[in-house]
């Protein structure tokens, strides 16, 4: 929401200059969305689904710091309702994030839907396996689209062998693009069926 009212180049100098401003909208912000995570809350959800964007292709798009000072701070807020309420929360991030994952863990988040290759399946596997649960957004950008049978089954079977557990844990989530073949989506369903009962 800060990068579509402040637009991206914007928002990054007001960061980094440390506008003033800056503050006063972000509790603007922070006060809207606080309202509709009340409403959710009165309703008696399960699950609340927090949605982001903070990661580019093999970096955050700011700093862990920057990120520390003006965005987390804001997630806590909208958190507690949900924590108060033993609401569990789901956070969704493109991009690449392990740099805080631990910060969203302990601001509590239950639930994290990582990228998987982008975000390196052992370094998630480091960062996540035990402390969240992983809902692992499945490559939709190599593999799937463009790979063969054999290296689909490969990535899900890796995916399996080093996220899940007896415990459980793990979830995938699967998007479709074009210019991915029905084949490779019927390999794909293929190795989810077959790893499913892996553990």
């Amino acid at each position: 929401k800060l990068q579509y009212l402040r637009g991206f180049e914007n928002l990054m100098i007001d960061m980094y200059t440390d506008e003033p401003l800056l503050n006063e909208l972000i509790e603007k912000i922070v006060w809207h969305y606080l309202k509709i995570v009340e409403k959710y809350v009165e309703m008696g959800v399960d699950v609340m689904h927090m949605p982001d964007d903070l990661g580019m292709q093999n970096s955050l798009i700011i700093s862990p710091e920057m990120f520390r000072k003006w965005i987390l701070p804001s997630y806590k807020k909208l958190f507690k309702p949900c924590k108060d309420n033993n609401i569990l929360i789901e956070f969704h991030s493109d991009g690449y994030i392990m740099e805080i994952a631990n910060d969203l863990i302990e601001a509590g988040v239950d639930i994290i839907n990582p990228q998987d290759l982008c975000n390196v399946i052992d370094n998630i596997a480091r960062e996540l396996k035990g402390k969240a649960c992983i809902k692992l957004d499945i490559d939709r950008q190599k593999i799937i689209p463009f790979g063969t049978r054999k290296e689909i089954h490969e990535l899900i079977e890796e995916e399996v062998r080093k996220l899940g557990s007896p415990q459980g844990g793990l979830e995938f989530i699967a998007g479709i693009y074009p210019p991915t073949p029905p084949e490779n989506v019927d390999a794909l369903c293929e190795a989810l069926r077959k790893f499913r009962t892996y553990w």
